[in-house]
């Protein structure tokens, strides 16, 4: 199961409608359509977003099913993402990125 399937499977246990989930969540629900139809990916903001509306953490979102597993430490990275700028995050991901191409 991926995340997309995850959140879709949420929603159906919570018997709400992708409109409820637009309402709670503060998304569209073009944006969960883009989703469902693979035309794009949920950003870190938006799975927060996501998984405020469901009263979870977004490690919970993503580590169910054994999708992720959730280290205290990549807790503190999920929790304090949104606080970054954009410039940031960027700057970030691109460290990530050269770390893992080095181990390759």
């Amino acid at each position: 199961m991926d995340l997309i399937e995850r959140i879709d499977e949420i929603r159906v246990k919570k018997g709400w409608s992708f409109y409820r989930l637009s309402q709670e969540s503060g998304l569209s629900q073009q944006t969960f359509t883009k989703w469902i139809e693979r035309k794009s990916e949920p950003s870190l903001t938006a799975l927060r977003q996501v998984s405020e509306a469901f009263g979870i953490s977004p490690a919970n979102l993503l580590a169910e099913k054994g999708m992720m597993e959730i280290t205290p430490e990549t807790q503190i990275i999920l929790d304090n993402w949104h606080c970054l700028s954009k410039e940031e995050q960027e700057s970030i991901k691109l460290i990530i990125d050269n770390y893992i191409k080095k181990k390759q």
